[in-house]
C-alpha cells in the first residue's frame, strides 16, 4: 500500500501517504494499520522516524495509537472538534477579526434562519426552544451567557439542521472563534441581554414560519454583535498619553 519515503523529510512523506489513504477510503475508521515492523519495511525508515510520523498523525486526529498487547495505530474518524482545531491553529496567525467573522456570518446565518422558518419540523423547533430555554436559565443564574455551549448551539443547530456538513463545520468554527474573542473581551450583562432578545426574535419568526422575519432578525443580530464588540474593542485599546 505504501511506498518508501525519500530521505528528505521522511516523516512528512509518511504522514502524507497515510493521510491520503484515509481520505481516499483505502483505510477506514476502526481499521488497524499494518504492524510496526511491516510499516518500517514498506516506508524504508527507522522505527524512530515511523513513530514520530504516527504521533503526528495521532495529534492531527487521523489515527489513535492504542497501547498494550494487541495495540497499535488504528484509523480514527475525523470529527468536528479535530477539524475545528486544525483550522484554528492556522487562523491563529492570521489576525482574524470580529469583522471578518461577522462577514461570514452575514452571508450564511440569515439564509439558515430563513430555511429554518420554511422547513423546520415541530421536533426541530422544540430542540431550538430547549436550547433557548437553557440560555435563559444560565443567564438568570449567572447573569452572563458569553462562552457557554448553549449560546453557540443556538446558531450551530440551524446549520446542523440543514444537513449540510460544510455549513455545520463553518458555523461551528466561526461561532467558536467568536466565543473565544467574546470571552477575552468580557462584554457585560447588557450584551448577554441583547443576545437573548435577538435569539428570541429569531426563534419567534421560525416558529411562526415567517421566513423574511427570521432572515431579517438574524442579520440584525449579527450586526448588533459586531457593533457592540467593535465598540468594546475600542474601549479596551490602550491609550498613549503624549507629553504637551
Amino acid at each position: 500500500m505504501f511506498q518508501s519515503a525519500t530521505k528528505d523529510k521522511m516523516s512528512t512523506h509518511i504522514i502524507r501517504q497515510v493521510r491520503e489513504a484515509i481520505l481516499k477510503g483505502e483505510l477506514q475508521p476502526g481499521q488497524c494499520l499494518p504492524p510496526e515492523k511491516e510499516l518500517v519495511t514498506q516506508f524504508g525508515v527507522s522505527k524512530h522516524t515511523l513513530r514520530e510520523a504516527l504521533r503526528t498523525l495521532e495529534a492531527m486526529g487521523f489515527i489513535e495509537i492504542k497501547r498494550g498487547a494487541g495495540g497499535g495505530p488504528v484509523v480514527s474518524e475525523v470529527d468536528m472538534k479535530t477539524t475545528r482545531d486544525s483550522i484554528a491553529n492556522f487562523l491563529h496567525f492570521q489576525n482574524v477579526s470580529v469583522s471578518s467573522l461577522s462577514e461570514v456570518r452575514k452571508i450564511l446565518e440569515p439564509y439558515l434562519a430563513r430555511r429554518a422558518a420554511e422547513t423546520f419540523s415541530a421536533q426541530e423547533i422544540e430542540i431550538l426552544e430547549d436550547i433557548d430555554a437553557k440560555c435563559q436559565a444560565i443567564f438568570k443564574r449567572e447573569k452572563n451567557i458569553v462562552g457557554t455551549r448553549e449560546e453557540i448551539d443556538f446558531h450551530v443547530f440551524l446549520a446542523r439542521a440543514s444537513r449540510n456538513p460544510v455549513m455545520e463545520m463553518i458555523l461551528d468554527f466561526v461561532n467558536s472563534i467568536l466565543t473565544d474573542i467574546k470571552s477575552h473581551m468580557k462584554p457585560g450583562i447588557e450584551f448577554s441581554e441583547h443576545v437573548l432578545a435577538s435569539h428570541h426574535k429569531v426563534l419567534k419568526a421560525i416558529k411562526t414560519g415567517d421566513a423574511d422575519g427570521a432572515e431579517k432578525a438574524m442579520y440584525q443580530h449579527i450586526c448588533e454583535v459586531e457593533e457592540e464588540l467593535g465598540e468594546l474593542g475600542e474601549e479596551k485599546k490602550p491609550t498613549v498619553n503624549k507629553a504637551v
